[in-house]
C-alpha cells in the first residue's frame, strides 16, 4: 500500500467528493470507483500500480463514503451517477475507469448517459446483483413502510459505536473473509471516523446509504444500460466463491455479452476483491488492456 501523492476536496453537483491522487496530474486520467460502504483508499495498492503505467490515478470517496458529503437521500445511483460524470469533466475528461463492484455498475452508467466523457472501463466483479435481487416488491404498501422505518434509523438513530479500529476490522474481516488482516484493517482505518462522544469509533459511510431502493432498478434495465455503453470494457471477475459474489458463470458470461465491446477474464485464486487478492495479476490484465484500446 502507497500513500497518496495528493490528497484534496472538490465542490462538485452541491456536495464534496475526496479525491486520493497517484502520478503525474499532467498524465491520461484514470478514476477509480470503490463499492458499496467502502471508500477510495481501497485502491492504495493498485493505483500506484496504474499511475506507473503512466497515467494520473485518482480515487474517489464517493458520495456518502469516505471523507466525501452525505447522501441527502436513499440510494442515490443517479446522484452519483452525475457526480462521477462532473467529476470526469473537472478532471478533463475523456477518462479511463476502474470500478469495483457497486462501482463498477456506476462507472457503466456514466459511460452509458455520457460517453463523450469515458474513454473505456475496467470492471472489477461489478455485474450487478442477481435477477431475483431487483424484482419490485411483492406488497408495495410494507416496502414503503420498511423503508420509512429505515429512514427513521438511518437519520434519528445513533450509529452504533466501536471500541478500537480492531474490533471494527474483525467485522470487516467476517464480512469478508478472503480478505487479508492487513486489508481489513487498513479499510477500517480509513472508513472510521472518532464517535462524536468520544467515546469509540464509528464508520463513515451514510447510513442512508441502501435505504429505499428504487423500483426501477430491474435485470432489463441494467441489460439496457450495459447494452448502451460504447466503450472498450474489461471484465475482470475471481474464481472463488465469495461474500457478494452471487452470479453463477453463466449469468457472468450473459451479462458481459450485454456490452457491446468486451472482454472477461477471470483472475484464479480470487473472489470479490480481485485487485487486492491479485494486484500482480490485475493489473497484467490491465496493462495489456490499454496496449489493445489505447490511454
Amino acid at each position: 500500500m502507497r500513500d497518496p501523492d495528493r490528497v484534496e476536496l472538490v465542490e462538485l453537483n452541491r456536495t464534496q467528493l475526496r479525491l486520493w491522487s497517484w502520478g503525474d496530474p499532467g498524465a491520461p486520467v484514470v478514476v477509480l470507483v470503490h463499492g458499496a460502504y467502502d471508500h477510495g483508499r481501497m485502491f492504495d495498492g493498485l493505483a500506484p500500480m496504474v499511475a506507473a503505467l503512466g497515467y494520473h490515478a485518482v480515487a474517489v470517496d464517493l458520495r456518502g463514503h469516505g471523507d466525501s458529503g452525505p447522501l441527502g437521500t436513499g440510494f442515490a445511483w443517479a446522484l452519483i451517477n452525475l457526480d462521477l460524470a462532473l467529476l470526469a469533466r473537472h478532471l478533463g475528461g475523456p477518462v479511463g475507469f476502474i470500478g469495483h463492484s457497486f462501482g463498477g455498475g456506476q462507472v457503466g452508467g456514466v459511460a452509458a448517459a455520457f460517453p463523450g466523457l469515458v474513454r473505456w472501463i475496467v470492471n472489477i466483479d461489478g455485474l450487478g446483483p442477481p435477477a431475483d435481487a431487483m424484482r419490485p416488491p411483492d406488497d408495495l404498501a410494507v416496502a414503503i413502510r420498511g423503508s420509512f422505518d429505515a429512514v427513521d434509523r438511518a437519520l434519528l438513530g445513533s450509529p452504533r459505536p466501536w471500541a478500537s479500529l480492531e474490533e471494527m476490522a474483525k467485522r470487516r474481516a467476517r464480512s469478508n473473509p478472503r480478505l487479508p488482516w492487513a486489508w481489513a484493517l487498513h479499510l477500517a482505518q480509513h472508513g472510521a471516523r472518532p464517535a462524536e462522544d468520544g467515546t469509540g469509533w464509528v464508520w463513515k459511510a451514510d447510513p442512508m446509504f441502501g435505504v429505499g431502493v428504487p423500483s426501477e432498478f430491474s435485470e432489463p434495465m441494467l441489460e439496457a444500460e450495459m447494452r448502451a455503453v460504447a466503450r472498450p470494457v474489461l471484465v475482470l471477475t475471481g474464481s472463488e466463491p465469495d461474500t457478494w459474489r452471487d452470479l453463477s458463470d453463466a449469468q457472468i458470461t450473459e451479462r458481459v455479452g450485454w456490452f457491446p465491446d468486451a472482454r472477461h477474464i477471470v483472475v484464479p485464486g480470487t473472489g470479490h476483491y480481485v485487485h487486492i487478492e491479485a494486484p500482480q495479476a490485475v493489473i497484467a490484465h490491465i496493462e495489456t488492456f490499454l496496449a489493445e484500446v489505447g490511454p
